[in-house]
């Protein structure tokens, strides 16, 4: 079993840990995750994970509509604290969700632009 899917169907306080490390979420297929950049445009534009796709933070409640409900989505900002944030608050809308440990300076693969 992947370790992001370690806590499905369980109560809250039996959920998935919050974060994922770079490694981890590299050890899972693509296909089986989305990457959510929280950062504005500029920042994305400077480099980001590739496939990953932009909802500022600000942004984030009036668009939930456009999130995947059969992958993990694994938030992405320069604040990890934010990006943690955002996956609690996707947790809460019941999508499955972890934040990307240390914010985007720990992503160990290549940015793109």
């Amino acid at each position: 079993m992947l370790a992001w899917l370690k806590g499905r169907g369980k109560s809250n306080t039996e959920a998935a840990p919050l974060e994922i490390t770079a490694e981890e979420l590299q050890s899972i297929p693509s296909h089986q995750y989305y990457v959510l950049d929280l950062r504005d445009l500029k920042a994305y534009r400077q480099g980001h994970i590739k496939g990953s796709h932009l909802i500022p933070f600000a942004e984030l409640n009036g668009r939930m509509h456009e999130l995947p409900t059969d992958r993990l989505i694994v938030t992405v900002d320069t604040s990890p604290r934010r990006a943690r944030q955002a996956a609690k608050q996707l947790r809460s809308a019941i999508l499955e969700s972890r934040s990307l440990k240390g914010g985007i300076s720990a992503w160990t693969g290549k940015l793109v632009k």
